[in-house]
């Protein structure tokens, strides 16, 4: 019964996490589209993007036992930004381009987002690296 427990509680984590995670891609999605409007697919971009720097940051604070523990990881990683960013999204909105005729748009934005997403993993890790060695030394 103890495992039983414990299971439904590590999934009400996850499910609270992508509840809370769906609710601010959409959010943020709605206001940049509304300020900057659909002709590109900014909105999934930065969404993509700012997931992938949040993504190595927590992991890296993660694997060091530093702030974030196996409950939160739940919470954060596999709820949060399992539902904040999702590689559909990316397909969708570069299809969307290329079936519009835009080709040279598709190409930049999947470089953007392929290449600008390592950055962003590249810039998370980084700064986690940066706040460990920092709470280390304290």
């Amino acid at each position: 019964m103890v495992k039983k427990d414990l299971y439904i509680h590590r999934l009400l984590m996850v499910f609270s996490g992508g509840f809370l995670g769906t609710m601010a891609r959409y959010l943020l999605s709605q206001a940049l589209q509304g300020a900057w409007g659909k002709g590109w697919p900014y909105d999934i971009l930065l969404i993509n993007l700012t997931g992938a720097f949040a993504l190595a940051f927590l992991t890296m604070l993660a694997d060091a036992a530093l702030f974030i523990g196996p409950r939160r990881r739940l919470v954060l990683n596999v709820g949060f930004l399992g539902a904040y960013t999702t590689f559909s999204s990316l397909a969708l909105g570069d299809m969307t381009l290329l079936t519009g005729q835009k080709l040279l748009l598709a190409l930049l934005y999947l470089v953007c987002s392929l290449g600008g997403g390592m950055i962003a993993v590249l810039l998370g890790q980084l700064a986690a690296l940066w706040l460990i060695r920092r709470q280390k030394g304290a």
